[in-house]
């Protein structure tokens, strides 16, 4: 059965919102709080067809602890990933990994930050790759 179209995105955005606020939210249960670094923010517009299915494709196979390890280290590399989710990392792949960081990089509060995202996903991915051997 195939999913409704608000599906992926909404999926997209709670994903990139629970990584953000466990990470760096005062208050990430209070939706008023203006501090919330998600406070006010919208899914960007998809940049090609298909897209964001791409992405949600990619998020079924991210452990969501992992992802808030992922997160932390594209923003601060002294914040390291344990062996199981390096594993899980080396599993979706280096194309997931990239696509992951690009819809990131589509929201507007983390465009100045795109390079960094894209350079740290591909990082990343080689550091957990290096592990493995």
């Amino acid at each position: 059965m195939a999913r409704p179209a608000y599906v992926i995105p909404v999926m997209m955005v709670s994903f990139f919102l629970v990584c953000h606020t466990m990470t760096m939210a005062k208050n990430p249960r209070n939706e008023q709080d203006k501090e919330v670094p998600w406070f006010g923010e919208t899914l960007p517009p998809e940049p090609f067809a298909g897209f964001y299915t791409k992405v949600a494709q990619c998020l079924w196979n991210v452990n969501p602890v992992c992802g808030l390890q992922i997160y932390a280290h594209l923003f601060d590399q002294s914040k390291k990933l344990d062996d199981n989710c390096c594993n899980n990392v080396v599993k979706v792949g280096v194309q997931c990994s990239r696509d992951l960081g690009w819809a990131l990089g589509l929201y507007k509060k983390f465009k100045p930050h795109r390079a960094l995202i894209d350079k740290m996903s591909i990082i990343t991915y080689q550091e957990c790759v290096a592990r493995k051997l």
